[in-house]
């Protein structure tokens, strides 16, 4: 398992790259990203027809694992053969492809790469464009035209291997080994690597690789894969495919209690998700996305509860250390960056469902921006500017400096469930008031007010702190915080802001020549009433960053919105099955006299029931990183996190962490 907790946080190093007649040489490993000859038709006959491809091609889920991804070439020709076999296949069929890459290319240098390669044009600006940061960890990206999943790593290929096996289930059924040559770049083409492969191939699942040195004939042979010798590309004189032909054992790597596993469950074909805010549009939109025809009962209308306010914005916070909370921030703030800019212009209005605007923090922590700042020469989600350049960002003077978002985008929440809930695979269902639930034989029966009754193969709860009051997660430590925010009118010097400004609380660029400011943070407090002292909060907190706005005074009429938010003790969400919280505590009883115990035993689990909950005031940017994790669990999907974030986020985690103090919930 990937373990980074208090760890200095640092970008993903940086490849060392000369560039001779326009192909990548690594000086590091004394090697080229890809032929000299045709790097294309190298990749289609090494790869492609080495893995013998179009054989798995045919079947409706494909999912295919790269070491040494580098430039993607051997993912987008893998991408561009998969969707012109399309008509052969059924309407839903996915293909999921991972990659793993220690030294990720930049932008720049990923576009000077591809310019060689015209024909695959089509393919290679999207991946441009949506080219992940130098952020360590995975990265998802979805084409949902395509119904095309990416996951990049930037981590070390061993380690992420073994992340994804220590959750013991088996995904992959072509293997791509493409680091550079054994003999300069020992430890990607090592036996350890190779066994990994083997825990984690689906029963058939091919490999290929375009070197034949014996280590790695031997060392795919001794983790059970047949080995065969074709002859090589060009110059080279031979190359290497073969088959799994024996299911490896799933490694226990440091005998680590398995409490955030549950046993794998068959594919639902239908889902019921409670609850039509930020994090049930998430959800439903993400399994149906995947198939699963989905029922979403509102109780009122949708994004009537914390999803309700006007405008919000794409937050995340940057740290020396890393830790769950900064790493799920940045991790979650790259996802739903990505995915609102493929929205805005499409299937969102720019202006009035929101705007790619970017945002300013400022802030007084002059140790982190000066730590951050030796990073500037790097693709991050950031950069740090002095007070000076702060103001010319924002359009307006600044005191203090600042980290600059360029990517972040003010949405209107009301907006993005609703586009996030039009899907034909998805029936909403408002104003239907409470809603009970009970399993039956074939998962679960769902009554609304209204006497309607709705079956599924599984339940999602989204219902925010109305988890508290259902007996299934009524021991969940939630929070209310009750947030309130103040609607401005534009004034001639506010209209004119170039990007959003965060500070103690938060200013978007006008909606429909609106601002919605705030907010305030009412820990505790469940009242709904509008009060004229959280305005006069909002105002004096902006008032103190950028005084000469034009906004109202003290003695102006007043109004804005409350609404409350749902949040956890430990202020991260709760995404993933419901524990049996029962059986869980009789399972795991022995951790309290021993932490570290070792109980070869997954999570006890209320069959078929999951939730998703405890965004609190980050809906817009950690929704769309919980849903996907919580689908790909549903679905048996690698995950888009390292198990660190995904354990961060387990709701077991509270009846883990009370066995141990001795206090069991």
């Amino acid at each position: 398992m990937i373990h980074r907790d208090n760890l200095q946080w640092r970008p993903t190093p940086a490849p060392d790259i000369e560039w001779r007649d326009g192909i990548p040489v690594s000086r590091e490993f004394d090697d080229v990203y890809y032929s000299t000859e045709n790097g294309v038709a190298e990749s289609r006959y090494v790869f492609l027809e080495g893995s013998r491809f179009l054989d798995h091609a045919q079947a409706n889920k494909i999912a295919i694992a790269e070491t040494g991804f580098g430039t993607g070439l051997n993912c987008l020709i893998a991408l561009d053969a998969w969707l012109q076999n399309r008509e052969r296949r059924a309407s839903s069929a996915t293909l999921h492809y991972v990659g793993f890459e220690a030294q990720p290319l930049s932008q720049a240098q990923l576009r000077l790469a591809w310019e060689k390669w015209p024909s695959l044009s089509h393919l290679a600006e999207r991946l441009i464009q949506d080219w992940p940061q130098a952020i360590p960890g995975c990265h998802r990206i979805y084409w949902p035209d395509w119904h095309i999943t990416l996951d990049l790593w930037w981590d070390d290929a061993q380690e992420a291997l073994n992340d994804l096996a220590s959750r013991r289930r088996r995904y992959f059924n072509i293997w791509f080994l493409d680091g550079f040559t054994p003999s300069r770049n020992e430890g990607i083409w090592s036996a350890e690597i190779f066994n990994t492969m083997a825990t984690l191939s689906r029963q058939g699942a091919t490999f290929a690789t375009f070197t034949a040195a014996g280590e790695v004939r031997r060392g795919l042979s001794s983790a059970g894969f047949t080995v065969h010798k074709r002859p090589g590309f060009g110059v080279k004189r031979e190359a290497l495919w073969g088959q799994l032909n024996r299911t490896a054992e799933f490694p226990k790597p440091l005998k680590v209690t398995p409490w955030d596993l549950t046993v794998p469950m068959p594919r639902p074909k239908t889902a019921v998700v409670i609850g039509a805010g930020l994090a049930g549009s998430f959800a439903a939109r993400a399994l149906a996305e995947r198939g699963v025809n989905v029922r979403v009962l509102e109780a009122n209308a949708v994004a009537s509860g914390g999803s309700s306010n006007l405008q919000g914005i794409t937050y995340t916070r940057p740290s020396k250390r890393h830790g769950v909370l900064a790493d799920f921030a940045i991790a979650s703030y790259q996802i739903a960056t990505r995915l609102y800019h493929q929205l805005l212009g499409a299937t969102l209005i720019e202006d009035g469902d929101g705007s790619h605007c970017g945002y300013l923090q400022v802030t007084n922590d002059t140790h982190t921006l000066r730590y951050l700042k030796q990073f500037e020469h790097r693709d991050l989600p950031f950069c740090v500017f002095n007070a000076e350049e702060a103001s010319i960002q924002l359009g307006a003077a600044v005191t203090q400096d600042a980290l600059f978002f360029p990517n972040a985008c003010w949405l209107y929440p009301a907006a993005v469930c609703r586009e996030r809930l039009a899907h034909p695979r998805i029936e909403l269902l408002e104003f239907r008031g409470h809603c009970d639930f009970s399993a039956n034989t074939s998962g679960w029966q769902i009554n609304d007010k209204h006497g309607n009754r709705y079956n599924s193969d599984i339940l999602i709860l989204a219902t925010a702190n109305h988890l508290n009051t259902t007996p299934e997660t009524a021991w969940l430590p939630l929070q209310t915080i009750r947030g309130q925010t103040t609607h401005v009118a534009a004034t001639q010097s506010s209209a004119g802001l170039l990007t959003a400004l965060c500070h103690e609380g938060y200013l978007p660029p006008p909606r429909l020549g609106v601002h919605c400011l705030g907010a305030t943070y009412g820990p505790g407090d469940t009242a709904l009433d509008e009060r004229r002292a959280d305005h006069m909060t909002n105002l004096s907190k902006l008032g103190s960053v950028l005084p000469d706005l034009g906004f109202p005074s003290s003695a102006a009429p007043l109004s804005g919105h409350v609404a409350l938010r749902c949040t956890t003790t430990d202020y991260l969400p709760v995404v993933g099955p419901v524990p049996n919280k029962a059986a869980f505590n009789a399972c795991y009883a022995s951790l309290k006299t021993k932490k570290t115990r070792f109980i070869d035993q997954e999570c006890p689990v209320i069959p078929g029931l999951f939730m998703l909950a405890g965004l609190g005031s980050r809906g817009l940017t950690a929704g769309p990183l919980a849903a996907e994790i919580l689908a790909s669990d549903i679905m048996g999907e690698p995950a888009p996190v390292p198990r660190y974030l995904q354990q961060a986020l387990s709701p077991a985690r509270f009846l883990k962490r009370a066995i141990v103090r001795g206090q069991p919930l």
